[in-house]
């Protein structure tokens, strides 16, 4: 398996298999994100404009960068 393919798979996996805080994970389907792929496209003041806190961003990227991804505009 190729790993554009893994990737594909992962980007529509549920936000809740990042294993990220209950409030954050309700947060995000409140605001209609509810896959991992839907996340990557926001970028850190999209996120804090959705009333997400520097912890909570931090967190989100964090969990993203163990999967091997990241929020638009970031760079790692």
């Amino acid at each position: 398996m190729n790993k554009k393919r893994i990737d594909n798979k992962i980007l529509k996996d549920d936000v809740e298999n990042l294993d990220l805080n209950t409030n954050i994970c309700l947060k995000l389907k409140t605001n209609e994100i509810d896959t991992i792929g839907k996340l990557c496209n926001h970028t850190r003041k999209e996120l804090r404009n959705l009333d997400f806190v520097q912890s909570d961003i931090q967190s989100i990227v964090i969990k993203l960068q163990l999967k091997g991804l990241d929020i638009k505009g970031n760079e790692y």
